[in-house]
């Protein structure tokens, strides 16, 4: 079921999204241009601006908005981007103002457009009071959803969630009548993360749960904040050193708002995890970042502590491949596709999956679980795509032939290597990870003819020139 056409304002109905985190909020812009009321539930209560929430244990590390996600997140929040500089985000010059480093090798520099650097918290906060401003939706926080109310038959036809039974986080269990409201809805958005609560709903509703597909990555994340003296980094207003297969390491060093700079550090498989600990945090960087950025931020101010994270796994579930589905139910987010974090693109697909439910939206009530899922796995293809080759390429990830990945690993190496000294080349890499184009552009002929060059498995990594023209 889905919202009833109205000559009122966006329509009429009820809209519940259960969680509040980019998914949910975006989930809730575009929501309210179609329900004459929007609810969104969260389980944790709102941190003052800019503290990481309690729920969000990744908020403290590295978020980079990509000119992609930034462009799908300026079509729902119009202004975003500009209001986000304004308030004292940092806009990157991408790739003249970062310093990236893919399986060895510098990728050319050259001007691209721009990356926003904010933090998650920082984002979070102004996408929370854009959501809150908006008419008819209304944010309540504390509050953990429980179980779906069913109202349509089981037996005759598809079931029809008509809402969900939500209580006090931490008090709430499922079942427990005392300490849960039934909160009555026409459409239900599981936007809860990758514990997949709508997955589990559909078994407990008698349908099939989705495929998921799972791939092991053993990834560990450690992050502070620094205060930097001026100009002690140069011009660069960030710095990406990637994982290779004999170092399973990498960093991120970005500058954020208010001239605050953040150093995420990451590493494949237990042995390369970095360190908690602040007195041994920089020395894990000591064969990563240059020589001159380790020392700048030996002698900068850090404002923050160390904290990890740790993510073992990506998954995808493959909603739209079930022949069965409720109708009032649809899951969103890292419910349906969990991409390792390292390549930065949660925030964008996330954008993406509210821009494919508005189009569905858009097109009428009718069936619309099963067509959101078809138009949310045709956005999510792509990056699962490419970051699960990287994985795979990393023959610490389980899973994988050797020669499989050996010749995954061989073909990132020359396509980076002929990154660093073709212009072309370059700016596809860049396409490509940032979802501003197609990845198809590595595959025009005068890309992959610099790539066939340099494919070599044992050419030395290259250093990009200095910018200017092949």
């Amino acid at each position: 079921m889905g919202p009833r056409r109205s000559s009122s304002r966006g329509g009429a109905g009820h809209a519940l999204v259960l969680g509040a985190g980019i998914s949910g909020l975006c989930a809730a812009r575009a929501l309210s241009g179609f329900f004459e009321r929007v609810t969104v539930v969260e389980r944790d209560t709102f941190p003052e601006p800019s503290d990481v929430r309690r729920g969000v244990p990744q908020g403290a590390h590295v978020h980079s908005l990509t000119p992609g996600g930034a462009q799908v997140l300026a079509e729902l929040f119009p202004g975003l981007v500009e209001e986000l500089a304004a308030d004292g985000g940092t806009l990157a010059g991408a790739l003249d103002e970062l310093d990236i480093v893919f399986f060895g090798s510098r990728l050319r520099q050259v001007p691209l457009g721009r990356v926003l650097q904010v933090s998650r918290p920082f984002l979070e906060d102004r996408l929370r009071e854009r959501v809150r401003a908006l008419p008819g939706v209304t944010l309540r926080s504390g509050l953990e959803a429980t179980a779906p109310i069913v109202t349509g038959p089981l037996a005759a036809g598809p079931a029809r969630v008509g809402g969900a039974r939500v209580g006090p986080a931490r008090l709430a269990r499922p079942g427990d009548p005392d300490s849960a409201e039934a909160v009555h809805a026409d459409l239900v958005v599981d936007a809860m993360g990758r514990a997949g609560r709508g997955a589990t709903w559909l078994r407990s509703l008698g349908y099939r749960a989705p495929a998921t597909a799972r791939l092991a990555v053993d990834v560990a994340y450690a992050s502070r904040r620094y205060r930097v003296a001026p100009g002690a980094l140069g011009r660069a207003k960030g710095v990406l050193i990637g994982a290779t297969t004999t170092r399973p390491r990498g960093g991120v060093l970005t500058q954020q708002e208010h001239d605050a700079w953040v150093l995420s550090l990451y590493g494949f498989g237990k042995d390369d995890h970095p360190p908690a600990a602040p007195e041994r945090f920089l020395d894990f960087a000591a064969d990563l970042l240059p020589a001159g950025t380790l020392t700048a931020l030996r002698n900068a101010e850090p404002i923050t502590g160390v904290s990890s994270f740790a993510y073992p796994a990506s998954l995808r579930r493959d909603f739209h491949r079930l022949r069965r589905l409720p109708d009032g139910l649809i899951s969103t987010g890292d419910a349906l596709c969990s991409l390792n974090p390292i390549y930065g693109a949660g925030m964008t697909v996330a954008a993406l999956e509210a821009r494919a439910l508005r189009r569905c939206l858009a097109a009428g009530p009718a069936g619309l679980p099963r067509r959101f899922y078809r138009e949310a796995a045709r956005a999510v293809r792509l990056p699962w795509l490419f970051s699960t080759m990287a994985d795979r390429a990393m023959p610490q990830v389980p899973g994988t032939h050797p020669a499989v990945a050996g010749l995954l690993a061989t073909a990132f190496r020359a396509t980076m290597r002929a990154a660093a000294d073709d212009t072309r080349v370059a700016t596809a890499v860049w396409n490509a990870v940032s979802l501003t184009g197609s990845p198809a552009e590595l595959a025009a002929p005068r890309v992959m003819a610099a790539v066939l060059r340099h494919w070599s498995p044992g050419t030395t990594p290259r250093t990009a020139p200095p910018r200017g023209k092949d």
